[in-house]
């Protein structure tokens, strides 16, 4: 993506320089608490990974000069609804310069994109927001209205699995998720590239973004996999998958061996339509989401259809945050 945005604005993939100053000045608003050198050396791998040749852009709009006023990054997916495929394009981390504030360059920047990949065939524009929603409201963007469960751990019941609990995500596990995101009317399709990326990424953000408690826990009888943050008190998923008859019964014995072995209270998350079913969890609350809310924008009637899926059905797993 190369071009001219207004008389005097130019918008194109950031040169190494130029996405060094960026990520410099970025860090006070995703990087807190991380040195500058780690929080640039996670968005160099991310960069650098053989699934970002062809999927991931970090962007620059620049002046006649030179110099840098905004910046965002961009993501190409395909979504699964039912049958159909769905080209999606994912946006984060818009950013201005803190001396080209107020003065509508962001705006410019994504109505530009928004344009560009509408003519490009795409059917949704999607991100998650951490500044409320009326910003990107005004471009179109509607939220998606999540809420937050927590749930107490009661008394299971039920047969623990034997599980194996890793540091990154197995490569069998690819084919489990496939089996289960085939039986689910809505999912992100993951590549084998982009699923190595997520592994790849449970590393990177434990030495550089401080993310220590994330573990995958495997069990091999139920092919299934929970992919979460172990917290002293609280299990948060981040994902889940089973390719066996039963997902319902498969996660209920993982979970359950979960709670044997690290006597969580708690369980929170993303998470799956399997919670419904299960007894051995109590509400405790169930908060609509205010930061990092979820938004989408159709570009074609195609992706239209999408939007018109419940909010429940809308699921995107914190595994996949853009």
């Amino acid at each position: 993506m190369e071009a001219v945005v207004g008389r005097r604005m130019l918008l194109r993939p950031g040169t190494e320089h130029e996405l060094l100053t960026v990520l410099a000045a970025s860090r006070q608003v995703w990087g807190r608490g991380i040195s500058a050198e780690d929080y640039i050396e996670f968005h160099r791998l991310i960069r650098s990974h053989p699934w970002s040749d062809e999927n991931f852009r970090h962007l620059v709009l620049v002046d006649d000069l030179g110099e840098i006023v905004s910046s965002c990054k961009i993501y190409y997916h395909e979504l699964k609804l039912g049958s159909d495929i769905f080209r999606l394009v994912g946006l984060a981390a818009v950013f201005t310069m803190p001396e080209h504030r107020s003065r509508g360059y962001a705006t410019q920047m994504l109505e530009h994109i928004l344009d560009e990949v509408s003519g490009q065939g795409f059917d949704l524009v999607m991100l998650f927001s951490d500044i409320g929603i009326e910003f990107y409201a005004r471009l179109g963007l509607e939220q998606v209205r999540k809420y937050d469960p927590v749930y107490a751990f009661l008394n299971p019941k039920i047969k623990p699995a034997e599980i194996a609990v890793f540091e990154y995500l197995p490569e069998e596990l690819l084919n489990w998720h496939l089996a289960y995101a085939e039986r689910q009317k809505f999912s992100l399709v993951r590549t084998g590239k982009y699923f190595q990326l997520l592994s790849d990424r449970i590393d990177w953000h434990r030495k550089y973004m401080g993310f220590r408690e994330q573990r995958v826990i495997v069990s091999h009888e139920d092919q299934g996999y929970v992919w979460a943050d172990l917290t002293r008190w609280r299990l948060i998923i981040r994902d889940f998958a089973s390719a066996s008859e039963n997902p319902k019964e498969a996660l209920a014995r993982i979970l359950s061996a979960l709670q044997a072995r690290f006597n969580f209270r708690e369980v929170a998350g993303w998470l799956p339509d399997e919670f419904d079913y299960y007894s051995f969890f109590k509400l405790k609350e169930k908060r609509l989401r205010t930061k990092t809310v979820l938004m989408f924008t159709a570009l074609n009637e195609r992706g239209r259809v999408v939007l018109k899926l419940a909010p429940e059905e809308i699921h995107f797993w914190l595994a996949d945050y853009f």
